[in-house]
């Protein structure tokens, strides 16, 4: 496509010098033209950014609207400009317009203008802008603290994925200890997805005193894809989720995959059981399924780099273990190729370079 970008953007300026109309102010005297000029845009994304007011204006065409939107969200940040009237058809009659606006409304950011208007749109009458609006709250982070309260009451939504989404941009903006309480009760919730963003936004949002106890007691969760959430929530607390050890411990015999790849990089990650965490990740590369095998191996390069941040921590024994552990995952890598294998191996490597070294300064 981006070969494409030249020769198009040439022919449409060419065209409409032909009809000596300018590309900033868009008077077009034929919709069909019209349209290919806004498509072309689009695919010239920060090309087009001296044709933010043309676009602007054709979001007053209905036939023009849906590529005008997505245009300008590509644009980005430049076409800040066009926050308000974008703002202003989250009144569309039509969900699927008032979804494209959001998405766009994210990418653009403006959020002194924006967020507020997301917050009000939590509460539109369609489930599928509701669940949006909340998930793009979560594309701001900290910026959103003002949509804290809003996204609390929007767990409390009776579509699953708008509560999904509200618990993931609770963990996203972090500083909503407030919310707390509501996502101890989402985990309860019926929906397994809402019950695994819940634990997720626990882990991000509260202090391990705070937040264990409740994760531990869902750790008997019916659906392996909360329990492996909670096993990720368990292991980003380090040193502080070895109170939660034995529950971990005992995922390691899960009867589904990922729940023991999951709790043994927990493990791994709080300091405990490494050696037979290992074992569990690398009798994971047996398997035939290649997905699986690939989901460990990304989940080796996190482990990589958590061994790499506290290599010093590491106990002589331990460092051994760990150096020896990510050799042969190397070996096993070289032969087993994946999409991610070349990256996943520099961060092995890394990994290695470092725990060596941590090795020779103790004079071994």
């Amino acid at each position: 496509m981006k070969n494409l970008v030249k020769p198009l953007r040439s022919l449409l300026f060419k065209k409409l010098q032909v009809k000596k109309i300018k590309v900033k102010k868009l008077h077009f005297l034929e919709s069909l033209m019209y349209l290919d000029a806004v498509i072309t845009l689009s695919q010239m994304q920060n090309e087009a950014k001296s044709a933010i007011s043309t676009l602007i204006n054709a979001l007053k065409e209905p036939e023009l609207r849906d590529n005008a939107i997505v245009t300008l969200g590509n644009i980005g940040i430049a076409a800040k400009a066009a926050v308000p009237d974008l703002i202003e058809i989250l009144q569309d009659e039509n969900a699927v317009i008032r979804i494209s606006v959001i998405e766009s409304l994210c990418k653009i950011g403006a959020e002194v203008k924006t967020i507020p208007s997301l917050i009000a749109t939590l509460e539109d009458t369609s489930p599928q802008v509701r669940a949006s609006a909340a998930f793009a709250l979560g594309c701001f982070h900290q910026k959103a603290k003002a949509a804290v309260e809003p996204l609390i009451v929007a767990l409390q939504d009776e579509d699953d994925w708008v509560r999904t989404n509200s618990a993931e941009a609770l963990s996203r903006i972090k500083d909503a200890k407030i919310a707390i309480p509501a996502l101890t009760i989402a985990l309860q919730d019926n929906y397994p997805r809402v019950r695994g963003k819940a634990a997720l936004a626990l882990a991000n949002i509260g202090k391990a005193s705070e937040v264990i106890s409740s994760l531990v007691a869902a750790f008997s969760d019916n659906d392996a894809r909360v329990r492996a959430a909670i096993a990720d929530a368990l292991g980003s607390f380090a040193e502080e989720g070895k109170i939660a050890a034995c529950v971990l411990v005992n995922a390691l015999e899960d009867n589904n995959v990922y729940v023991r790849i999951s709790s043994a990089k927990a493990l791994i990650k709080i300091g405990m059981e490494i050696p037979v965490s290992m074992r569990i990740l690398r009798d994971v590369f047996k398997t035939e399924d290649k997905q699986i095998r690939m989901n460990a191996a990304l989940n080796l390069g996190i482990i990589a780099l958590n061994v790499q941040e506290k290599a010093n921590k590491l106990s002589a024994i331990e460092l051994e273990q760990v150096i020896s552990s990510l050799r042969s995952f190397c070996d096993v890598l070289k032969v087993q190729g994946f999409d991610s294998t070349d990256f996943v191996l520099v961060l092995l490597n890394d990994a290695l370079e470092s725990l060596r070294k941590e090795r020779r300064s103790r004079g071994r």
